[in-house]
C-alpha cells in the first residue's frame, strides 16, 4: 500500500511540476535569535513571505546583512549536493552558529529584496557594499557595520554546466561569509524562477527517480522486518486475540430482541381473540324479521 501511494504521488507530480514552475526557494539564516527564529513551509506567497522576513529583521540584530539574488532556479536545483554544497550544510543545521533558519521552498510570486534593503538602510542605518557574482575577481574586504553586503550572481544555463556555475556562485558566497569581520550576521538568499526550454521538462526531476527508488528500498525492508515479526509464536488464548462480541453485535442484539418481544406480543393478542361461531350465522327468528320491517 505504501509503495502504491509513492507511484501515484510520482505520477501526479507530473501535473504538480508544471503548476509549480514559476517558483523558486527562498532561504534566510541568521546568527542572532530572530523573531521567527526557525521555520520552514513548502509554498508561500511572495507577499507573505516579505512581511514575515520584515518583522524579524527590522529589529536590527545583525551587524552585517548578505542579500544575494541567485535568478534562474527552481527548487530542483539544490536537490542534489553538487549545486550549493557550503549553503546546503547551513541550511541542514551542521553550522552551530546558525541560530535562526527559515526556508521556502516554492515562492509563490516574485520576492523583491529592494523593499528589505531600503528598511534596513533607514531602520539600522547599514551601509551598501555591492558585489558583481560574474566578476572574475571580487575584493573581500568589508569596513565596520551595519552593513548590506549586496551580492548578484549571473542565472546559470540551461545545460550540463548548471551545476557547475551554481557551485561557483555558492562557493563565492561562502568567501563572503568567511570575510565577514563580525560574528553577527543574516543571510537572506533571494531567487527567481528559472527559464525552461521546451525539451527541457524532463531535467526538473533528474533526482525524483533515485529518492523514489531509495524510498521504496526502505519501504520493503520494514514491511519484510514486519512480516518476520509476524512469524512469530502467539501464545495467548482464542479469547485474547480475537474480539467476539463488538459493541456493534451487541446493539444488533439488543435491537432484534425488542423487534421480536413486539412480535410475539402482536401474534398473542390475535391468537387470544375468541369470537363465537354464530356470530357469522343469519339470525332467522321471528324477533329478527319484525326488527327488520
Amino acid at each position: 500500500m505504501m509503495i502504491a501511494r509513492k507511484f501515484l504521488v510520482v505520477a501526479l507530480g507530473a501535473g504538480i511540476v508544471d503548476a509549480l514552475r514559476d517558483t523558486s526557494p527562498f532561504i534566510l539564516l541568521s546568527t542572532s535569535d530572530l523573531l521567527a527564529s526557525s521555520s520552514s513551509a513548502n509554498v508561500l506567497p511572495a507577499t507573505s513571505l516579505l512581511s514575515d522576513v520584515w518583522s524579524s529583521l527590522k529589529t536590527c540584530t545583525s551587524d552585517y546583512y548578505i542579500i544575494a539574488t541567485q535568478p534562474g532556479v527552481h527548487a530542483t536545483d539544490y536537490s542534489t549536493q553538487q549545486a550549493t554544497p557550503r549553503l546546503r550544510e547551513k541550511v541542514l543545521g551542521k553550522d552551530k552558529t546558525i541560530r535562526s533558519n527559515i526556508t521556502v521552498t516554492e515562492v509563490v510570486g516574485l520576492f523583491d529584496p529592494t523593499s528589505i534593503r531600503n528598511g534596513l538602510e533607514q531602520e539600522c542605518g547599514a551601509q551598501v557594499t555591492t558585489i558583481d557574482g560574474s566578476a572574475s575577481s571580487t575584493a573581500l574586504e568589508f569596513e565596520g557595520g551595519p552593513r548590506i553586503i549586496d551580492i548578484t550572481f549571473p542565472a546559470p544555463s540551461l545545460h550540463e554546466s548548471r551545476l557547475q556555475e551554481l557551485s561557483q556562485n555558492d562557493a563565492l558566497l561562502a568567501d563572503v561569509l568567511d570575510h565577514i569581520p563580525s560574528s553577527k550576521y543574516t543571510l537572506i538568499y533571494v531567487t527567481t524562477p528559472r527559464e525552461y526550454e521546451d525539451d527541457d521538462l524532463s531535467s526538473i526531476n533528474y533526482n525524483s527517480e533515485d529518492d523514489l527508488q531509495q524510498s521504496i528500498h526502505q519501504d520493503l525492508k520494514r514491511d519484510f522486518a514486519e512480516s518476520r515479526q509476524d512469524d512469530t509464536v502467539d501464545n495467548r488464548s482464542l479469547f485474547q486475540k480475537y474480539q467476539f462480541l463488538s459493541p456493534g453485535i451487541f446493539m444488533g442484539f439488543v435491537v432484534a430482541f425488542v423487534l421480536i418481544a413486539i412480535l410475539y406480543v402482536g401474534i398473542s393478542a390475535l391468537v387470544g381473540l375468541e369470537v363465537p361461531y354464530a356470530a357469522f350465522e343469519k339470525d332467522t327468528s321471528p324477533n329478527s324479521q319484525k326488527k327488520q320491517q
